[in-house]
């Protein structure tokens, strides 16, 4: 799946302008980075890169746990949340980095719902935009260390631009 991040970030490293209208516009579009990711896959399939990819996939014979996505690579699945974290506050809203802890709203609720899943191949993809500066991440991801230790972060804020940064979360197994 670490490849597949790569490729992940490649496609999204093109785009850095929506980033700085989005950011500009204060505008949290997590629907837009699943659109994306819908073509990506395709591509990737088509590259012989993934598997297979499924939008949404029910975990539970109700239905109501689920994921944003599972990635078939190699003949292991991933299971994928993902988050974007508008942290610009250009147009006076709260949403700096630190609004994204809040149980309810951001990426905690993320975490605990991947934990409470008896799955392998977990991951939460953050697409922060701008990027965080270095001592709020240090401090962001201190947190969520504290709360969720079976984490581990595999992306690298200074290998991105000033207008995003993608956090790749990945669960170490149990």
């Amino acid at each position: 799946m670490e490849n597949v991040i790569n490729d992940i970030t490649e496609w999204f490293l093109s785009k850095t302008e929506y980033f700085e209208a989005f950011a500009r516009n204060d505008s949290r579009v997590e629907s837009w980075f699943k659109a994306e990711l819908l073509v990506l896959f395709e591509k990737l399939i088509k590259q012989g890169k993934i598997d297979s990819f499924e939008r949404e996939p029910k975990l539970d014979t109700n239905g109501r746990k689920q994921v944003d996505f599972s990635v078939s690579v190699g003949g292991e699945q991933h299971y994928c949340e993902l988050k974007a974290l508008c942290i610009s506050r250009s147009k006076g809203t709260p949403r700096g980095l630190f609004f994204y802890l809040d149980k309810n709203v951001g990426v905690v609720k993320d975490f605990r719902k991947l934990d409470q899943l008896e799955l392998n191949n977990k991951w939460i993809l953050a697409f922060i935009y701008p990027r965080p500066s270095k001592e709020d991440w240090l401090r962001f991801c201190e947190s969520i260390r504290r709360t969720f230790r079976s984490w581990e972060l595999i992306t690298s804020l200074e290998a991105y631009p000033s207008q995003i940064f993608i956090a790749a979360f990945r669960a170490q197994h149990r």
